[in-house]
């Protein structure tokens, strides 16, 4: 969600309220003509209202209706005195989502890299693509120049999400959402090499990226890999972590607290219900898979720990054939990954103004039916609760359980309100 601030031309300090772009603010005259300072000390609401909650009460305070207030700017000069509230909605966007597939070209994999050329298309970019999300996807594997002895294992990706027009083709093409870095991915080296292409160490097949895969990521997207082997890796998977954040801790956080997802498709067995997959907090399954009559290596256990620390999914590489299913299960997490973004910044106000922060309070329309739901403000991220958010030095941020429950309704609906009342929930 972004949100932009803007001030009309016709507006005087002395009697303006902070707006945003879709959003209007109520504020108060700083009392030295120093911005950063509020009029009033934060307060709670006054215990001589019939809506102030009592001690230790954890209600939200009550608030004032604001369905009939306007969504536009509010620029008409008001007393100072005058506390002004409004409300608008506010723009939602999807947070940006970069995929690194990294497929297996050993012999053993003509199957599953027939069945990933055709879901990638068909049953994943679609799915991200008519879901909104503004998705990067980057595949390393070796590409499929022409059919015969290294072509059945390797992977060509066709339009509309490549800029080929068929494959296979001499040479592979990138496209708005598409990048391929072309290398052979050994049977165990996925792990090993995915670290040494991504600064371009090992070069792709082209010399199209010379300083690596990394230079298709952007920092602000989320970042989930999808890992199809029918083997294990020859890394462990704590020294991966590591080193992968090491080499960028912008991209993937750090090694206690890595910053990405990672989904296998691997030897693992199946379960009863062949394209359902293992969660994070199902256990490592040591079980091979046996469908389609393939014999994989083993269950790759090294890339189920991946998917288990980093909230990621696991299937069996087995099920070629159900890979259609697989795919959009994936895609389907990755829009819930991408999701309604959960922080709102803070604005400047304009000179010999100040933000009343204990008064901000946030809305929540569902997108099926029911009124709206007003979230009121915790004092800190210790005291977070379902129906709350924090105000910061960040921004304003909704509760972890908040901002899962917005992120699980796609129709969802927020207004930032700025009012004239304390809406601290007092604990």
């Amino acid at each position: 969600m972004t949100i932009q601030t803007a001030f009309p031309r016709a507006m005087r300090p002395s009697s303006v309220c902070v707006l945003l772009a879709g959003l209007a603010a109520g504020c108060s005259a700083s009392a030295d003509g120093d911005p950063t300072r509020r009029a009033n000390p934060v307060a709670e609401a006054p215990s001589n209202s019939a809506d102030a909650p009592s001690s230790g009460d954890t209600r939200t305070p009550s608030l004032p209706d604001f369905a009939g207030l306007p969504a536009a700017n509010v620029n008409a000069p008001r007393d100072p005195a005058t506390c002004v509230t409004a409300r608008a909605e506010a723009e939602v966007i999807r947070t940006a989502v970069d995929i690194v597939v990294i497929m297996d070209n050993s012999g053993s994999m003509g199957d599953e890299a027939r069945s990933v050329e055709a879901n990638l298309n068909l049953n994943f970019a679609t799915v991200l693509r008519d879901s909104g999300v503004d998705y990067r996807l980057i595949v390393i594997s070796r590409h499929r120049e022409r059919d015969g002895l290294f072509g059945s294992t390797s992977v060509c990706i066709a339009a509309p999400l490549s800029g080929l027009a068929q494959c296979p083709a001499e040479e592979h093409a990138s496209s708005e959402r598409f990048f391929q870095y072309s290398v052979e991915i050994g049977s165990r080296d996925s792990l090993s090499l995915l670290l040494e292409t991504f600064n371009g160490a090992v070069p792709d097949d082209f010399d199209l990226a010379p300083n690596g895969w990394s230079v298709w990521l952007r920092p602000a997207a989320k970042k989930v890999f999808l890992e199809i082997s029918d083997d294990n890796a020859n890394t462990a998977a704590s020294d991966f972590v590591a080193s992968l954040t090491a080499l960028g801790p912008d991209q993937f956080g750090d090694a206690k607290q890595p910053n990405f997802v990672w989904h296998s498709i691997v030897g693992l067995a199946e379960k009863s219900v062949v394209t359902e997959p293992y969660f994070p907090s199902d256990p490592l399954e040591s079980g091979e898979c046996s469908g389609n009559g393939n014999n994989v290596f083993n269950a790759g256990e090294t890339y189920q720990e991946l998917s288990r620390l980093t909230g990621g999914l696991r299937f069996p590489i087995c099920q070629f054939q159900a890979y259609d299913a697989v795919f959009q299960t994936i895609a389907d997490d990755l829009v819930s990954v991408s999701g309604l973004a959960c922080g709102f910044a803070i604005p400047t106000p304009p000179t010999g103004q100040a933000l009343e922060l204990d008064k901000v309070a946030v809305s929540y329309a569902p997108g099926g039916a029911g009124p709206p739901q007003l979230l009121g403000q915790v004092k800190d991220r210790a005291q977070c609760q379902a129906n709350a958010f924090v105000v910061d030095a960040t921004g304003i941020n909704l509760c972890p359980e908040a901002c899962d429950a917005i992120r699980a309704d796609p129709g969802a609906a927020l207004d930032v309100l700025f009012t004239c009342e304390s809406t601290l929930i007092v604990r």
